[in-house]
């Protein structure tokens, strides 16, 4: 593809960039997108070395013409960094003070950047493998955002975009299903991804949790339904209220999310909601682990319990030479202890016909 080269003002920041994920822009919006990328997305680090190294001409932007401009499809961050130190008026305007000022060769390497021109359908596999399964990765909010985009616009299978950026480990199916489950959330039951109990909002436990049978079950959805924009049926946007909460959890509404690991409290979720007691228990604001306990049943809580405690007192008998020093303390935990295993063993020798 040829080179072409363009000043920075001919060229405009994407309003689709996925960087941008859950955020809402027009292409008129430029100083808007700017100032969110430079809050959020470490603009000024790729200033400083713009500043120190000047502009690679090696990596080129990649735009595509849209309504009569230019639009940076790749390489979003770099044309906001060029834009920053190029243009006073627009670091007024943004309140932007940098660190240092450029030097004027610095100045003369960002006057006309080094831009490929192409449509998205031709750079769309490019910038999917270098974002979601290569060695610049977005995060999994912006990733997931791509793949979405990606089939709605061209038209292609979970599969087809999977081959096409080298994804041999499921991971585009994954996004997409949590994605779309987020989506409608979000457009269907008011939810928000800044009013969780996290400082980011982990997007990896809704995308994880799907991948459980009983909590597809619980939404009433299968694996093919996950791959529509509207997944979950209407009876079960109830059912998504409550795996959002438990999941996330809301400041605004004091509800404590019961995922606060993904590993193992998803599990445990997962496991709570194969029986109907622990759906019960859970729906009514009891915690997490009064729900499994109740899904896995008193029988195997009893096997449980009592290895557990032939385990310790086997560790105890290991250490009672060099750790007993006779402290009473530990004399009428024994007793207690004597007293508990006698009466277990009453209990078990009780005819249980």
């Amino acid at each position: 593809m040829e080179v072409i080269g363009h000043r920075p003002a001919e060229l405009f920041l994407d309003p689709e960039n996925p960087r941008l994920a859950g955020e809402s822009f027009s292409v008129d919006a430029q100083d808007d997108i700017l100032r969110w990328l430079w809050r959020n997305k470490l603009v000024n680090e790729l200033v400083d070395s713009i500043v120190a190294n000047g502009f690679w001409d090696h990596e080129e932007l990649f735009a595509t013409e849209e309504g009569g401009r230019w639009v940076v499809v790749e390489g979003n961050r770099r044309l906001a960094a060029v834009k920053i130190l190029s243009d006073p008026g627009l670091r007024e305007r943004l309140g932007v003070q940098l660190d240092q000022t450029a030097p004027e060769e610095v100045l003369e390497s960002i006057r006309e950047l080094p831009v490929i021109h192409a449509t998205r359908e031709e750079l769309w596999s490019f910038v999917g493998f270098k974002h979601v399964n290569g060695p610049q990765a977005w995060d999994s909010i912006a990733k997931a955002e791509y793949v979405f985009h990606v089939r709605r616009n061209f038209g292609l299978s979970l599969t087809e975009i999977a081959s096409r950026i080298g994804d041999r480990h499921e991971t585009v199916a994954r996004l997409y299903r949590g994605y779309v489950v987020l989506r409608q959330a979000k457009d269907q039951l008011d939810f928000d991804t800044t009013d969780t109990q996290h400082r980011r909002f982990p997007f990896s436990h809704l995308w994880t949790a799907l991948g459980y049978v009983s909590i597809r079950d619980y939404l009433g959805v299968d694996a093919a339904a996950l791959e529509n924009e509207n997944p979950v049926p209407d009876d079960g946007l109830r059912s998504l209220q409550h795996l959002m909460g438990w999941l996330f959890g809301s400041r605004s509404q004091g509800i404590d999310a019961v995922v606060r690991r993904q590993n193992p409290d998803l599990r445990y979720l997962a496991r709570a909601l194969e029986v109907q007691k622990g759906v019960d228990l859970l729906e009514g604001g009891n915690s997490l682990s009064v729900a499994l306990d109740a899904s896995l049943g008193d029988a195997y809580l009893f096997r449980t319990a009592l290895t557990k405690a032939e385990t310790s007192a086997r560790e105890a008998m290991r250490f009672v030479s060099t750790g007993f020093r006779g402290e009473e303390d530990l004399v009428e935990t024994r007793a207690s202890l004597f007293q508990q295993a006698n009466s277990l063993n009453a209990l078990m020798t009780t005819d249980k016909s």
